[in-house]
């Protein structure tokens, strides 16, 4: 995920009153910079979620669509290409009246991805979570998701969703170890770059504090910062294993393919992931 626009010190740098995994993240995705940023990226986020929705347009169908975390609309116009017909939630108000400014025919609703009683048994044929959403809310709400998106999967239904690697390189980045350079930088950017670093350090060893108080680890995962909005982000990273196993206690039986985010390659049972920043996982009920 690339970094955020600069912006505010995040919510989290308050410390008068303990905050939630919520708190932390709804925080930071209720700035207008964070907002506008999200609305900035107007094409796939990477290569493993284009290899996943080649799968779903190759296969000719049109679905009714749930959109879980539309965010400002980004992947609104990819889901509608294929739905017959398209809701999309998403629990940070501030999201749904931008993508409702982008998208004012689309039926858009704030709304809980870990409750979707407003939503009929079976009613649609493909649920989507979009750009790590399902990382933002903590492990319990993680299970609730994916029970939730398999009930109101009709059978034969899709889930299409992405997730960090505990494995991968998100997972190690701290504040101090951020600073990167592009292979044709001159030495005058390069300046720039360790000057506006260095300008934002602080917040970011702030955020990451505040935000690292409250991780928490099991086996095969975490939840932890995420580098990204000047780590204002406290999210859910889990290796690929860990993953399949929590879909299947959901109910996900059928097949599961997972798509490397960097190389759009599927990933086989056992490979080698520790390059993979998420994977984009395509389940069927």
């Amino acid at each position: 995920m690339r970094a955020a626009k600069p912006g505010r010190p995040c919510p989290c740098t308050d410390r008068r009153a303990p905050l939630s995994q919520d708190d932390i993240n709804t925080g930071t995705w209720s700035r207008a910079n964070a907002i506008e940023w999200l609305a900035s990226v107007d094409t796939f986020t990477d290569a493993g979620e284009r290899a996943a929705y080649a799968v779903l347009l190759g296969e000719q169908q049109r679905y009714p669509v749930l959109e879980l975390g539309v965010g400002p609309g980004r992947a609104l116009p990819l889901l509608r290409a294929i739905a017959t017909d398209y809701v999309g939630i998403d629990y940070v108000p501030a999201m749904i009246e931008a993508a409702k400014r982008r998208f004012p025919d689309a039926d858009l609703r704030v709304g809980d991805a870990r409750d979707l009683s407003a939503f009929a048994d079976g009613h649609f044929g493909l649920v989507a979570f979009a750009f790590m959403g399902l990382d933002a809310v903590d492990r319990a709400g993680r299970a609730r998701v994916l029970a939730e998106a398999h009930r109101v999967l009709r059978p034969g239904g899709r889930l299409w969703f992405s997730t960090f690697n505990l494995t991968g390189p998100h997972s190690r980045e701290r504040p101090w170890n951020t600073l990167r350079y592009g292979d044709d930088d001159g030495l005058g950017t390069r300046l720039w770059t360790t000057l506006s670093w260095l300008r934002r350090l602080p917040l970011r060893l702030s955020n990451y504090r505040a935000a690292r108080a409250r991780a928490v680890a099991g086996d095969e995962w975490m939840v932890a910062p995420l580098s990204a909005h000047d780590f204002g982000l406290l999210i859910h990273y889990t290796t690929l294993d860990e993953q399949v196993r929590q879909l299947r206690l959901a109910g996900f039986t059928g097949d599961i393919q997972a798509f490397d985010n960097r190389t759009g390659e599927p990933v086989a049972p056992g490979a080698d992931t520790s390059g993979a920043e998420a994977f984009n996982l395509l389940c069927c009920k």
